[in-house]
């Protein structure tokens, strides 16, 4: 029986030609500050629990989770308020209708081609078209049930829904359909962030101080963010110019490897650093302010609710995609509360400070919240390491940690100190008796 023959060298370079071809003019992977609307990266979606968190439960909007069963319900609602926008005025609908199908061609590429899927050109007009005028009605009345015709519970699902990732629809789409000007569209869009615990000036906070407080300000020199969600992270991640300075210098200092340690607030306390809230609503805005003895840990007010880990981890998840330039400044501040955050214990100690706000529940749910929304968080370490630095080098004067010990042991109530003086004073006492009885008196 006759062997085959090996091929040769050249037989097998022949062979893996187009492999060659390939390498000559690789596909490049660009990064800027406006990337398109696609899925959750698999590492994150491959998380235990995290698809909950990345799909909706009431309302898609866009092409990725369109047509699924459990939306049902969602698209009748979004067939009402597509028809509230257009005032049931089908040339005013034929009209908008027409604008999305002339620019379809400019949509589809604001969208990674596994996000639009098996849908063609007809189908992503119509779903753009009717997810884009719902949209815009919910925008324009986003805390108003009866003007939307929907129950509480529904527009709390809603609100949720329009913050994940992959239910973005481009501020484009918007654009197109909106009969104000972009500024206005910005008004509205701020104002339905405004509801959201993450929001800076949110409705509710200091009624007394007037409307003028809560007036939203477009900034018409920075450019249109590339959707909702994306209007959120520039919001929450709005830094203000002494915190920006901060970045920069921590950034461009050199750090020694081992140098710092991660503590959580169980270890700062006990080394004497007090955590107050802080007066500025920017969350980076983490400051800590040494002392003689002691240290000030500053950190801005967060509310925990049923919606953080959802929220986060579609920020996270935003940060995260390939196309997307930026300095990971939500996963840093993520992964900053969890190694202040251990136990429940730690979560108590923001709670008495007034820094965080629980509407979760227990403070061993809260702790758990942050444990696993920051696992295989990949943070930028410049931010916070000058921070972190200054903990560390505060943290390792062990004279301060003893300080600490003797103030929470004799100091921390009324009755520890009246112990403590009462026990100096017999001490004296017992000092003198022993001195006259060693060295009595001379009767003169």
């Amino acid at each position: 029986m006759r062997v085959a023959e090996r091929p040769t060298f050249s037989d097998l370079s022949a062979m893996d030609e187009d492999l060659f071809e390939q390498l000559a003019r690789p596909c490049r992977v660009s990064r800027s500050a406006r990337p398109k609307v696609q899925k959750v990266a698999y590492p994150l979606r491959n998380r235990k629990d995290f698809t909950k968190h990345c799909c909706p439960r009431m309302l898609s909007l866009g092409p990725i989770h369109h047509g699924e069963s459990h939306l049902e319900l969602g698209e009748r609602y979004k067939l009402m308020w597509a028809s509230m926008y257009v005032q049931e005025d089908r040339e005013r609908a034929r009209y908008l209708h027409g604008k999305i199908a002339e620019n379809i061609e400019e949509l589809q590429n604001l969208y990674t081609e596994d996000a639009i899927g098996p849908f063609n050109d007809q189908q992503l007009v119509r779903m753009l078209f009717l997810d884009g005028c719902a949209l815009l009605q919910i925008l324009k009345h986003p805390a108003d049930p009866e003007r939307l015709n929907a129950k509480v519970d529904q527009l709390v699902l809603v609100h949720r829904d329009a913050l994940l990732l992959e239910n973005q629809l481009p501020f484009r789409v918007l654009q197109l359909l909106s009969d104000v000007p972009d500024p206005e569209l910005l008004k509205d869009m701020h104002e339905f962030l405004r509801y959201h615990h993450l929001s800076r000036g949110k409705r509710g906070q200091n009624r007394a101080e007037g409307d003028s407080h809560h007036q939203c300000v477009i900034d018409v020199t920075v450019p249109a963010p590339a959707h909702l969600l994306d209007l959120l992270r520039n919001v929450v991640a709005g830094l203000p110019p002494a915190q920006e300075k901060r970045v920069v210098q921590s950034g461009t200092t050199t750090v020694q490897s081992g140098t710092t340690t991660y503590r959580n607030l169980k270890e700062l306390t006990a080394a004497g650093i007090e955590v107050k809230r802080s007066e500025s609503e920017c969350p980076f805005h983490i400051t800590f302010s040494p002392r003689c003895l002691c240290g000030e840990l500053r950190v801005p007010g967060l509310v925990v609710d049923g919606t953080t880990a959802s929220t986060f981890l579609n920020l996270m998840a935003y940060e995260a995609c390939p196309d997307f330039e930026n300095n990971y400044e939500i996963s840093s501040y993520v992964e900053f509360l969890d190694s202040l955050i251990d136990h429940p214990d730690d979560v108590k100690v923001l709670r008495k400070a007034q820094v965080l706000h629980n509407a979760l529940g227990s403070d061993e749910e809260v702790a758990e919240l942050f444990n696993n929304i920051s696992t295989d968080v990949v943070p930028n370490a410049a931010i916070y390491e000058s921070l972190r630095r200054d903990i560390e080098k505060h943290y390792r004067q062990k004279h301060k940690t003893w300080f600490a010990l003797a103030k929470t042991k004799y100091f921390s109530n009324p009755w520890s100190f009246i112990a403590l003086i009462a026990a100096c004073v017999g001490l004296l006492l017992v000092s003198f008796q022993t001195y006259f009885t060693v060295f009595p008196r001379r009767s003169s």
